[in-house]
């Protein structure tokens, strides 16, 4: 069995200034702090002389694409170096398709906030809000000079993965990140009417057909929303259009459950769960996923009708 460590930001600073390559890989199904992370870790280090390249298994689309830096992201793997970094990874598998190639590295580091396994030779896992909160103290241990860019997508990441500083995992932590990443030029402007505001007619259109058919179970206690394939297609979007659906489910006032259930391949379906003193995590987890403790996913495999009959029977159990 691979032998595995925590270790802290000031020991994970230590670990990375002894390498001269790195290898940094952003999870499957890439959100913004994870390539956030990713993209601010290369900079700051590369300002130190290091090999950095960045790896995810899907091409970056959406909203995720404006930013110009995701260029640097690839989809297949070149290289050797002399650590292989997971960044906002609970699990091995989220590393997606490079988990096997991943795995078998010798000298791997997770940088991860959500808490989870140990899956790699040395492990720096804290309960913070985002990742990019890790990676700008490692980045601080290492004394990197911070400019506009880094602190853009470091702020990316962190207003991201808080819902723009609105979910129960905001502290006053990541409101003292945002105040000291401004000063440094954070675009919070850019970032906020980017992933907040700004949306597509045709992306609006699929919203509103999506809120039509919501569905309701538990006296309003649970509320689901569901997006098929074809109604992407029809309106000629991608799948990155089902981010943050599950947020029109969880303004519902009765909702202590919310849900929204995407199309991920033939009967296959992502799953985005929101709670309001309900633990959505033990959810996932039951079907295989996991997250926080009021925000996870999972992916379940099956017929439709029964991919909803089996979220509704096990959030039943504890509702």
């Amino acid at each position: 069995m691979k032998s595995t460590k925590k270790i802290t930001i000031e020991q994970t600073a230590q670990q990375i200034k002894q390498c001269n390559s790195i290898a940094l890989f952003a999870h499957t199904n890439p959100d913004g702090d994870t390539l956030g992370s990713c993209i601010a870790l290369s900079l700051g280090l590369k300002k130190l002389g290091k090999t950095v390249e960045i790896f995810c298994d899907q091409p970056i689309t959406g909203k995720l694409a404006t930013f110009e830096l995701t260029k640097l992201v690839h989809s297949e793997f070149f290289g050797k170096y002399d650590l292989y970094v997971a960044v906002d990874c609970g699990d091995v598998f989220r590393v997606g398709e490079f988990s096997c190639l991943y795995d078998s590295q010798k000298e791997t580091l997770t940088i991860d906030h959500h808490g989870g396994a140990c899956f790699s030779k040395y492990n720096c896992l804290y309960q913070y809000a985002s990742t990019c909160q890790i990676v700008y103290e490692i980045l601080k241990c290492l004394d990197i000079e911070f400019d506009a860019t880094i602190a853009t997508y470091l702020y990316m990441g962190l207003c991201t993965d808080t819902g723009n500083f609105s979910n129960s995992s905001t502290d006053a932590d990541s409101h003292k990140m945002a105040s000291e990443l401004i000063p440094l030029g954070a675009d919070f402007q850019y970032i906020n009417r980017t992933f907040f505001r700004d949306i597509e007619l045709n992306e609006l259109k699929l919203h509103a057909r999506v809120l039509s058919r919501m569905r309701t179970y538990y006296d309003g206690q649970m509320v689901l929303l569901y997006v098929h394939q074809s109604d992407i297609d029809e309106f000629g979007l991608d799948n990155t259009v089902t981010t943050g659906l599950v947020h029109y489910a969880n303004d519902v006032v009765t909702a202590k459950v919310a849900v929204c259930v995407s199309q991920d391949g033939e009967n296959a379906y992502k799953v985005s769960m929101r709670g309001k003193n309900f633990n959505v995590r033990e959810v996932c987890q039951y079907f295989g996923g996991g997250g926080h403790l009021l925000a996870s996913g999972c992916r379940i495999c099956g017929y439709f009708e029964d991919v909803i009959e089996q979220l509704v029977r096990v959030v039943g159990f504890t509702i």
